[in-house]
């Protein structure tokens, strides 16, 4: 017997698409296309999941009012418009939602003709218009959190049930149960705050468990009737008779549902039914099994948690969760791992921004989820700047990994070595100080004054090729990388794999890699992926601002420059072809810090624009947005971004007062969004949240007036026992966590001290945190993963060179002159500099007051030299100073000048300053201070 995912099929199927979407196209810029086939083709794509052709076409044929030919009524078109509007990923949520339900009024107000009415019903069509708002109303609440949405969900799948479940074959009233259940658990969540909370959790299940039984019964009644015969081969008419079983608990009884449907239409009895069934209606199937048991288990848990209604609910939680799983991989067979995801929901890791300090927190971080096996779990990782750097390195890893084993020879130890090689090849990248590495070059240096486009951070994104992402071991080295060859294709799956649609059936699921830039000329949220690039549709609210989107294009459809006889560019000095975009220009203008680096400038990608790239952190520092906009349900967000410190005295210079108002708002908005998270988490919208950051358990107290007469006491506060001390809740010192936090975000060297600490710190951090994870295996027992960064944790607490290490991680904050400060030889030789230098300046000051000072040579020297300082730039200026800027020989000793201080660096102090952080020096100093004593 074949496998119901043979890439033969498969591969028709995405041949298919991609010719209807070609003809869907050619149709929409006013191709000759009948009502009849228009509405086919459209059907076709939204099969497809092209929801958003889909959409534009039977909009067409609605705008146009022309049904001749057409088998489908007005308001059978106006029912599809509304359903791919709402579910189309192009459209900003809001926007979507409230148009898809101005659609269904303009549907309200249509009447079936006498022609139509035997086709369809005035019921059956009412149904599907009650059934379509339900389904908006509850996916906007989904998104947005508002009670207010889920109770008209429900107002709507009832009215639709009232109407008899012969019409709709039990769509309206099936929903109408899963609605009743999540109102219930949500009111049950808020018991103990609402007198009389218990009594409406109570009868709102016992509505959903009315309906449920009305439908297990009727429904298998309805192919028996005139013209119902169609029903025996329909997969959703099977769907809803055993997602009624289910919620009633007959596990049993909603399998042999399922089965029954293979043998209706010839499958074998045990056979996943993908030849017949898209692969979206199936997983979603699933999904809504899963998400009812486990829905109904976490309201078991609140009731029972309630002394008054102890022992009186039907099913225990635990019992329903394992009854549920062991039904479900029964029935998936060696799709069982989409039972895990189906009950564990859709994890999103972000990895915030914060230069290479954060890049090596998250690395920690990363080392401790490989060990918990979480992993394999991720299916959306959302980067910003540093986090886009480790993130990317990361990403490249992991598809060699996934590309050369099969998915059931792939092991938590191979996560495992991932991260550890990972870690050693990053932490030597790094090494080689990509920020110096820019300037060092002349060749380089030369490149951006001549070759149009070319600038620094194009030059950052090449280092990051050369240095970092070389090391990935898939045989490519040191080749250019382009976002569009990042498609992961699993070893052991189809040819057309989807990520978004294919990943819940997986063990090793394959993540959808997010680099986030921020546009300048829209103040919006940049994504880079492997599919395409642009502002997606969730960095606008129309509500609340009026600046233009620049729509995401897929790559593909990225325009080629030309050259104005209509030559495509491929001179050497030609702009980007942004049909083949490098990551390492990504990865640069994810992390292209305001003021350090100048943004990545894309010209003639949109008409009349030239777009600029910045740092992603300017928009969303920690990457949260990019989750939620994938639906991510469970999230792990690493934030080793620069927190706002507290400052004594504050500046009130004129450039001090606007960049302090900048880290406040930053601040802001980080806090706005963590409240949020939390808020969907309480909510039910989030399964799980694990939120790290750099300044966790800090204590942070408040300040008493000058001569209060009522001081804080720090041990009067409301803290977790142990909280409060010299400790952190995840085992570091608090001192040691402060200095941490105080690192410099920069792209430069960082010693294994630096490196290290910061990613003990994240692996503490995250082995504290993790039980905030819903559904994780526990932890083994005693077994050592041998992490080699973990070796400077016993230096991070006080005993011999201990203060040396404090000392290592003061200096750590700065961007220069840290190997001066650590190097007692070079403080002795600054100093004598500085001696020689103040010294040559008080005998020239000596001598000068044995000089005439002022003469009438001398003053007219003076009178003339500042003349020249203000009237050269004009004369400069009016001798067209572009053309005498570009001079070749000013740009040559320019170019080499600029490189020679860095290279000097590169040769002889950064060496020296790695050299000062090796953990092996301080190891010796701990290991001889303690034989001493």
């Amino acid at each position: 017997m074949d496998s119901p995912l043979t890439p033969t099929s498969s591969a028709a199927a995405e041949d298919q698409r991609k010719r209807d979407i070609a003809e869907a196209e050619s149709a929409l810029r006013g191709g000759a296309l009948s009502p009849e086939k228009t509405y086919a083709l459209a059907e076709r794509l939204k099969n497809a999941n092209e929801f958003g052709y889909a959409r534009k076409l039977f909009g067409q044929i609605r705008a146009k009012g022309d049904y001749r030919g057409l088998s489908k009524s007005p308001i059978k078109v106006g029912q599809r418009h509304a359903l791919c509007t709402y579910k189309d990923p192009d459209l900003q949520a809001a926007d979507r939602f409230k148009r898809a339900l101005e659609i269904l009024d303009e549907v309200d107000t249509l009447k079936l003709t006498e022609q139509d009415r035997p086709k369809t019903g005035e019921i059956a069509a009412r149904q599907e218009t009650l059934g379509l708002r339900g389904s908006i109303y509850k996916r906007r609440w989904q998104v947005e959190g508002n009670r207010v949405d889920l109770e008209r969900s429900l107002a709507c799948y009832y009215e639709g049930y009232e109407l008899g479940l012969e019409h709709d074959q039990g769509y309206t009233g099936i929903n109408a149960a899963y609605v009743l259940d999540l109102l219930a658990r949500e009111n049950a969540s808020g018991m103990g705050k609402m007198s009389g909370d218990l009594a409406v959790v109570h009868e709102q299940w016992s509505r959903a468990y009315d309906i449920r039984q009305t439908l297990a019964k009727l429904l298998p009644t309805l192919p028996t009737f005139k013209g119902n015969d169609w029903l025996l081969k329909e997969w959703w008419f099977y769907t809803t008779r055993a997602e009624a079983h289910f919620g009633l608990g007959e596990y049993d009884q909603a399998l042999a549902v399922l089965r029954e449907y293979n043998d209706a239409v010839g499958l074998e009895h045990d056979e996943p039914p993908l030849k017949r069934v898209s692969a979206w209606e199936f997983e979603s199937t699933i999904t809504q099994l899963a998400s009812l048991a486990q829905l109904q288990a976490d309201l078991a848990e609140l009731v029972e948690s309630n002394n008054e209604w102890k022992g009186r609910w039907p099913y225990p939680a635990a019992e329903l969760r394992e009854r549920a799983r062991r039904t479900l991989g029964e029935y998936l067979g060696r799709m069982a791992p989409g039972v895990e995801r189906a009950f564990g929901g859709k994890l999103g890791l972000a990895l915030s921004g914060g230069g290479f300090r954060a890049s090596l927190f998250h690395l920690g971080v990363l080392a401790y989820l490989a060990e918990r096996d979480v992993l394999r779990r991720v299916e959306v990782l959302s980067c910003v700047s540093g986090g886009s750097i480790i993130g990317a390195h990361f990403y490249l890893e992991l598809k060699h990994l996934l590309e050369t084993r099969t998915d059931n020879e792939i092991t938590q130890q191979d996560y495992v070595e991932l991260v550890r090689r990972l870690e050693q090849d990053f932490l030597r990248g790094i090494e080689t100080n990509i920020r110096c590495q820019v300037f060092s070059s002349i060749w380089t240096n030369l490149r951006t004054f001549f070759q149009p486009g070319y600038t620094p951070t194009r030059r950052l994104g090449e280092l990051y090729e050369a240095r970092l992402y070389s090391r990935v071991p898939d045989e490519r080295g040191d080749k250019p990388r382009y976002l569009r060859d990042l498609f992961i294709q699993p070893k052991d799956e189809v040819s057309d794999f989807k990520p978004k649609y294919d990943n819940w059936r997986r063990a090793a699921r394959v993540p959808m890699l997010v680099l986030n830039a921020t546009t300048m000329n829209t103040g919006h949220n940049w994504q880079f992926t492997a599919s395409w690039m642009g502002e997606p549709p969730s960095s606008l609210d129309a509500e609340i601002e009026g600046n233009y989107r620049l729509r995401r294009m897929y790559h593909f459809e990225a325009p080629r420059l030309k050259d104005k006889w209509g030559n495509r560019l491929l001179r050497p000095f030609a702009p980007p072809d942004y049909q083949r975009f490098r990551l390492g220009d990504a990865v640069a203008a994810s992390s292209s810090v305001p003021g350090l680096f100048e943004p990545l400038v894309l010209p003639d990608l949109y008409e009349d624009k030239t777009v600029r790239l910045a740092d992603g952190g300017v928009y969303d520092n920690q990457g949260v947005s990019s989750l939620l906009e994938q639906d991510c349900n469970v999230m792990i967000v690493s934030d080793a971004s620069g927190q706002m410190a507290a400052q004594d005295h504050p500046s009130g210079g004129r450039l001090g007062v606007p960049l302090r108002s900048f880290s406040v708002s930053m601040a802001r908005i980080r806090q706005s969004q963590y409240q949020e998270l939390e808020a969907r988490l309480r909510s039910g919208l989030l399964k799980g949240l694990m939120f790290l950051h750099l300044k966790k358990d800090l204590d942070a107290d408040p300040v008493d007036w000058r001569e209060c007469q009522d001081p804080h006491d720090a041990s009067d506060e409301a803290r977790p026992a142990g909280r409060r001390g010299v400790l952190t809740f995840y085992g570091l010192q608090k001192r040691v966590q402060e200095l941490l936090s105080a690192i410099r975000t920069d792209l430069d060297s960082f010693t294994e001290i630096e490196a290290f600490s910061l990613m003990t710190s994240g692996y503490r951090m995250a082995e504290a945190s993790i039980d905030q994870l819903p559904g994780l295996p526990s932890a083994t027992a005693g077994t050592e993963y041998g992490w080699r960064f973990l070796k400077i944790e016993p230096l991070l607490n006080p005993g011999p060179g201990f203060d040396e290490i404090m000392k290592h991680l003061r200096v750590a904050g700065s961007s220069v002159g840290k190997v001066w400060v650590l190097c007692t030889p070079l403080m002795i030789s600054a100093v004598g500099i500085g001696l020689a230098v103040a010294y040559a300046i008080v005998r020239l000051w000596a001598y000068a007051e044995n000089q005439t000072l002022l003469t009438v040579r001398g003053l007219g020297i003076w009178v003339a030299t500042v003349a020249a300082t203000v009237l050269v730039p004009w004369a400069v200026r009016i001798l067209r100073y572009r053309q005498t800027v570009r001079h070749l020989e000013l740009r040559f000793l320019f170019a080499a000048v600029l490189a020679i201080p860095f290279k000097l660096h590169l040769i002889f102090f950064d060496p020296l300053f790695l050299r000062l952080g090796r953990i092996s020096r301080f190891m010796k100093m701990r290991e001889g201070m303690t034989s001493d004593h």
